[in-house]
């Protein structure tokens, strides 16, 4: 068994061919971004590949495999029959014949398409600007702790400051009171700790890295100082903006088990998942609008004086497209953690 970490070009394109989603829906700038979360692996007739951990979509590039113990089998990839999710506890994907297999995370791929979706509205709305800064902080660790929708409006509040070689940013000690993120050059952080006075060189850091935002978060004082050491530029989010983005949710979630007595008093639910995962099985009635399609066909699809409540997988869609839909003035929430997390009626 050979197990290669990255989704190369010409499989990307032959998912994409094939018309398997989400591959169909990503852009060339996502399939860049593909090997955090997707693996391709190549099995023997006769090997096994076992993994633990469920949410993880199996689709076959070509030959046979049984996963177990669901007992499906995977064949050539012709219809969406072949891509399925693993459960929890032990999945054995066993190899009837030389086969080529992508395992995905499910979670990581409705990342992906979000974000892919709020690049495309930022494109049409916003400005390429805008869609540089997205695509370039999808890594940044302070923007993975913040919903979508919020990274949106942070982007765009954000004011780019020019800095220079030498030029100290924040001091430790002082008082935050702004975040930022080195958009080009580097820097240094200096640090001393309780027991010296003298700083010492902790970490460097470099573009699309951030800092700031613990000092904002703890309402303290800069635990450290940073220093430019090249010529660059930072996006700056001063301090009340950052509280208002960590504090006050731009959209609302309801609780998967509130939604039925929801449903009862005239919501409706729009689930933005994709085609062969509204056929799984689907919240009944459920108007179905998958999310690379949202913006298109929300006008036709719902009623301005309507109430709706999105839904995905995970919660990551819907969070995105309840955030679409608000700006176009629909009354909308979001089904928290999505189906992942119903417990209720499904229809197929």
């Amino acid at each position: 068994m050979t197990n290669e970490p990255l989704i190369s070009s010409e499989v990307f394109d032959y998912l994409r061919h094939l018309g398997i989603a989400p591959y169909t829906k990503l852009n060339d700038a996502a399939r860049e971004q593909l090997g955090d979360g997707v693996r391709l692996i190549a099995l023997f007739a006769g090997d096994s590949f076992i993994t633990q951990k469920a949410g993880l979509r199996i689709t076959t590039i070509s030959g046979k495999v049984r996963l177990e113990p669901a007992g499906v089998l995977l064949d050539l990839p012709a219809t969406r029959e072949h891509t399925v999710l693993t459960q929890e506890g032990e999945n054995r994907l066993r190899a009837e014949e030389d086969a080529v297999v992508v395992l995905a995370d499910a979670e990581f791929l409705d990342m992906l398409s979000s974000w892919t979706e709020l690049a495309a509205y930022a494109s049409q709305s916003e400005g390429a600007d805008l869609v540089k800064r997205l695509l370039s902080i999808r890594h940044a660790l302070a923007f993975q702790r913040l919903p979508l929708e919020h990274v949106m409006q942070a982007l765009k509040l954000m004011q780019p400051r020019q800095v220079k070689a030498g030029e100290v940013i924040v001091t430790q000690g002082e008082r935050g009171d702004a975040f930022y993120l080195i958009w080009s050059g580097s820097a240094e952080i200096w640090k001393a700790d309780i027991y010296d006075d003298e700083q010492k060189l902790v970490a460097t850091l470099g573009p699309k890295d951030t800092f700031g935002d613990e000092a904002l978060v703890v309402g303290g004082n800069r635990n450290a100082t940073v220093k430019m050491i090249e010529d660059g530029e930072l996006l700056v989010l001063g301090e009340q903006d950052f509280r208002n983005l960590m504090s006050q949710p731009l959209i609302e979630e309801v609780a998967p088990d509130t939604v039925p007595q929801m449903l009862e008093n005239d919501w409706k639910t729009v689930d933005v998942r994709y085609a062969e995962e509204f056929e799984d099985g689907h919240i009944p009635g459920a108007i179905h609008l998958p999310l690379p399609e949202l913006r298109a066909r929300a006008g036709a699809a719902l009623d301005k004086n309507g109430k709706y409540i999105t839904v995905c997988l995970s919660g990551k869609r819907s969070a995105v497209a309840a955030f679409l839909l608000k700006q176009r003035g629909y009354n909308v929430v979001a089904m928290k953690n999505g189906m992942s997390d119903w417990e209720g009626e499904t229809a197929c």
